[in-house]
């Protein structure tokens, strides 16, 4: 139906199935941590100049960051998602890792699905599972429901994106041609993918062109406002300090034409009822490789 525009930013997807709400929020939440990483003090002269001048040397390792990402329909509902997140800014590449809610992980003795330590401790407990799955350190969570994936849609400028045929469903009626795609409107066309289309690779597919149009250089010039907007839309352990500090990391993540989102699937087994899921040894010890060791 609609025909996909692709972008020079170097952006890899797999066919797995993810929410909108947590690609975004993940990418634009990891984008608000790494102002708080590296030094704590920038000057309103230095803020100024040119990046160049002001970042210096690229990013290293250890900059690098762990996120755990949980998505639900309203704030105040159950999650119904969680995804894992690194972002190297060193290697201008940010991984999501979308996580059944009903995979099985020992927390302090206790075993349960990731569902489950949910609904025994919160989103502290979801950080544990988190830590204890991949044997790495996780540094804050995200929190963020439709309403909210649908501002922060709305303040990174939307999707202009152009439909061959046009585009029908039960919910969502758009003409044929070029339109600019707004948070709520985009939102349904995601999750209301065309007869005949996969609706793994649909989603993902307009993921891709968003992330391609609107997260480049630009977006630094815009980041008070899109941070603002975060912070409106989401519940975080991150704190105000994080955002005043200084955001070398991802000022290089956006002006590299080489940057990289790419999602990778856990690789599993389902119980017989379907109510547990236990991922496979080979696919943690990948994970466990790309995410970093566990250091307290």
């Amino acid at each position: 139906m609609g025909e996909k525009r692709t972008g020079g930013a170097g952006i890899f997807f797999l066919s797995f199935g993810i929410t909108f709400a947590i690609l975004m929020a993940a990418v634009t939440g990891i984008l608000y941590w790494m102002l708080g990483k590296g030094e704590t003090r920038r000057s309103e002269t230095a803020s100024s100049q040119p990046a160049e001048e002001v970042m210096g040397a690229p990013p290293g390792k250890e900059e690098a960051l762990n996120l755990v990402f949980i998505s639900c329909r309203e704030r105040t509902d159950a999650p119904f998602a969680y995804t894992l997140c690194r972002f190297d800014p060193a290697e201008s590449r940010v991984i999501l890792v979308p996580v059944p809610p009903e995979t099985v992980v020992t927390v302090s003795a206790r075993e349960d699905t990731f569902a489950g330590h949910y609904d025994y401790a919160g989103c502290a407990n979801v950080v544990q599972a988190a830590e204890s799955l991949l044997l790495s350190n996780f540094d804050r969570y995200v929190r963020v429901g439709q309403q909210g994936a649908e501002n922060i849609i709305d303040a990174l400028g939307g999707l202009e994106h152009t439909f061959e045929t046009g585009y029908q469903t039960e919910r969502v009626s758009v003409p044929a041609g070029e339109h600019l795609l707004n948070g709520n409107l985009l939102y349904e066309i995601m999750n209301s993918p065309p007869e005949g289309e996969n609706p793994e690779t649909w989603r993902l597919g307009l993921c891709g062109e968003l992330l391609v149009d609107r997260l480049d250089e630009t977006a630094d010039d815009r980041m008070d406002f899109l941070m603002e907007v975060f912070w409106n839309n989401t519940d975080t352990d991150l704190s105000q300090f994080d955002y005043n500090t200084r955001r070398k990391a991802v000022t290089w993540f956006l002006k590299d034409e080489e940057k990289q989102v790419e999602i990778i699937p856990l690789s599993g087994e389902w119980n017989p009822e379907h109510t547990e899921f236990i991922p496979g040894e080979s696919a943690l010890t990948q994970l466990r490789e790309q995410f970093g060791p566990l250091a307290r």
